[in-house]
């Protein structure tokens, strides 16, 4: 029977695959950004709380929120570490960064460091000890990165939410935008890691990070498939550089099936193959191969 919180975190994972799967079930809308965007602070909320507590969930968010804020502010004075580029989003902009965009970075920020975490060390509760520690931000910055690989082109040109001082790369988003990327969750990441609660083990929950990756990793795919935009010929132009809309969109979906669907097929078979080990009996330690054998002569 499901904890009232485990339930909870099932349901916050149901909001991020239902607002996924929606540009797939309703062809030609566009997919719940906002729908999607509530799963996922529900997800940190409640799944965080899960395995770290309250606290530890908190922790989370102030770690990541203000480094995040911190690193998109300084790029956008100095071009380091995203390289230079500026926010369109109308609204409040602090120090040219809209208060939301960290926010992005911290709910997308757990499920990767949950998945990574279940890659190098599993569910097993306590701290991260030893090389863990060190190892698990990095990949974790990694598996982040992965994320704005698909969000960011079209971003940047369909939507036009962001534009870059420089554009170049991936269909006008430069390397040194992933590498920011992968620096802000490495430094956000490494805070938690030595300043973390001890996680517990959560049971069936463990298995939600995964799902919820995927389901993050959905519209990309959705929007591709039901052909959002389906004159094949509509192009956007970006410093005098011209894009095919549905290449955009194509492409999204190949870097996703590696950046994002590789670490959470990772991360699920992780959790699945230490569950089939849990339930195979204990029989003991195995004798020696040649226990009970006479030396002859």
């Amino acid at each position: 029977m499901l904890t009232r919180p485990v339930a909870a975190a099932w349901g916050a994972a149901g909001i991020v695959v239902a607002a996924g799967l929606a540009p797939l079930l309703v062809p030609g809308s566009s997919p719940p950004m906002s729908l999607g965007m509530l799963g996922l602070i529900l997800f940190l909320v409640v799944h965080g709380s899960l395995t770290y507590g309250r606290r530890g969930a908190v922790d989370f968010l102030l770690c990541v929120y203000p480094v995040a804020f911190a690193f998109e502010a300084l790029a956008i004075a100095t071009g380091f570490p995203f390289g230079f580029f500026t926010h369109n989003s109308p609204g409040l902009h602090i120090l040219g960064v809209p208060p939301t965009v960290p926010v992005v970075y911290a709910v997308a920020g757990y499920v990767a460091w949950s998945i990574a975490r279940l890659v190098i060390v599993g569910d097993r509760p306590g701290r991260l000890i030893g090389s863990a520690r060190f190892v698990v931000p990095p990949v974790a910055a990694l598996v982040l990165a992965g994320y704005d690989a698909v969000i960011d082109p079209g971003g940047a040109t369909v939507g036009r939410q962001w534009s870059y001082g420089d554009p170049s790369g991936l269909f006008g988003v430069p390397l040194t935008n992933f590498l920011g990327w992968v620096v802000t969750g490495w430094v956000a990441f490494q805070l938690f890691a030595l300043l973390a609660p001890p996680a517990r083990r959560i049971g069936p929950a463990s298995v939600l990070p995964p799902v919820v990756w995927l389901a993050v990793y959905l519209p990309s795919v959705g929007t591709f498939v039901t052909g959002v935009s389906a004159d094949p010929t509509d192009a956007v132009a970006v410093a005098g550089r011209t894009f095919l809309v549905a290449d955009i969109q194509e492409s999204a979906v190949i870097v996703g099936l590696f950046s994002m669907g590789t670490p959470a097929l990772m991360a699920l078979a992780c959790v699945l193959l230490a569950r089939d080990t849990a339930d195979v009996p204990d029989r003991g330690p195995a004798s020696p191969p040649f226990r009970g054998m006479r030396r002859s002569g």
